[in-house]
């Protein structure tokens, strides 16, 4: 077997192949650049929950994650490394991280298993090509190497200065493979004339976003940047976002425009004699926010709610709920955390993460057409479908 790439799926498989000869080719001079940078270098491995809540977490995938993911749960992943004397710990939000926080101890218990195992690793040897005929032939800048079975972990297209530069794409076009158009993903977003810069790190909880025209919408968190959004509300729900999309933004979390409307219009009524900002606040948004907001619509502050006439009223409705934003563009694959597209998931067989096209051939981690939510979903995934390759040489 010849893995490419030392990513967490790579390495991974490699540890759990236990009676087959494995030669792992790495382009770059040091294995595992990704994993450490995971999590800011803390490495968060997997999630709290029960599997069947992870499925709904890889946006239009689930149906495909109903069946990898139980292969190799977040509590197999759990109990390998806790195995091998790794101590994890739980953050307030279910994220599970080292307790050292430094991904280094996760590659290095990796490392130790495909030491035990006999494998070899060999950095500093770019692939260029794979051909096949009774057998893959593998050649590096190089070197020839050959082998019956291949597992392509070349991971995506983000982070490019660890050298992902979608290598893996290429090898399996070669093989007649659909790749889905890869985009930068868990990233944020560019907004046209934004006008909220001078807002820049302010955060709401619980706002509603859709993209208009599509059937697509998220809840969470959002920041604001000097440039746009981000935020889990906006990064989680980039994989849907592309360029000159339209987002509704709803900075309150309500059902509607309508049943805002009637509330907001209630408390008016309420409070005709306190003023507009006081009323405002009641709605806990930020006092920056809200003066923000009515410089832009040309409210007084301290105009007291009985005096605020209809169409005010109406456009204080229009710019908290549904209001809309004009997207330029995602920030990059230098800032996406995670690459959107890949391998075409149709031409896999999930139960063997083999080519349903060439035998012999095999695909894990971020390679795939697959991109979870933050929050070690994408770790997760790229741990159970090394694992499910593992399986193919016991």
């Amino acid at each position: 077997m010849i893995v490419i790439g030392t990513g967490p799926a790579g390495l991974f498989a490699a540890a759990n192949i236990k009676d087959k000869k494995v030669l792992i080719l790495e382009k770059n001079k040091e294995v595992g650049k990704k994993l450490l940078i995971s999590g800011t270098g803390q490495c968060n491995l997997t999630h709290d929950g029960k599997i069947y809540e992870f499925f709904d977490k890889y946006g239009d995938k689930k149906n495909y994650m109903k069946k990898i993911l139980k292969r190799f749960t977040n509590e197999d992943v759990i109990n390998f490394f806790e195995e091998r004397g790794l101590v994890f710990v739980k953050d307030k939000n279910g994220k599970y991280f080292p307790k050292s926080m430094r991904a280094k101890d996760v590659l290095n218990i990796l490392l130790e298993e495909i030491s035990k195992n006999g494998h070899e690793i060999k950095t500093d040897s770019k692939v260029v090509k794979i051909a096949k005929g009774d057998f893959f032939r593998v050649f590096t800048k190089d070197e020839e190497y050959n082998s019956r079975s291949v597992l392509i972990a070349t991971g995506g297209k983000s982070y490019p200065r660890l050298g992902t530069s979608g290598d893996g794409y290429k090898f399996a076009e070669y093989f007649e493979h659909n790749v889905v158009e890869p985009k930068p993903a868990l990233t944020p977003v560019k907004i046209k004339n934004f006008d909220l810069q001078v807002l820049s790190g302010t955060s709401f909880n619980d706002v509603k976003i859709k993209i208009k025209g599509k059937d697509v919408k998220n809840s969470g968190d959002l920041l604001i940047t000097h440039l746009g959004f981000s935020g889990p509300a906006i990064i989680d729900f980039s994989r849907y976002i592309y360029n000159d999309d339209v987002l509704q933004v709803s900075f309150l979390n309500f059902k509607n425009k309508d049943v805002f409307r009637e509330d907001f219009w209630n408390k008016l009524k309420k409070y005709q004699n306190e003023t507009i900002f006081s009323v405002l606040k009641k709605y806990d948004l930020t006092k920056k926010f809200i003066l923000k907001m009515l410089n832009d619509l040309n409210i007084e502050e301290k105009t007291f709610c009985g005096n605020l006439n209809k169409e005010k009223r109406n456009f204080v409705v229009d710019y908290l709920i549904d209001h809309e934003y004009y997207v330029d563009e995602l920030f990059g694959y230098d800032q996406a955390m995670v690459t959107a597209g890949g391998i075409d998931l149709k031409e896999i067989d999930v139960k063997t993460m083999m080519s349903k096209k060439v035998d012999g051939l095999f695909f894990a981690g971020e390679v795939l057409d697959v991109d979870g939510n933050t929050g070690g979903y994408n770790i997760q995934f790229a741990l159970t479908t090394g694992k499910i390759v593992s399986e193919c040489f016991k």
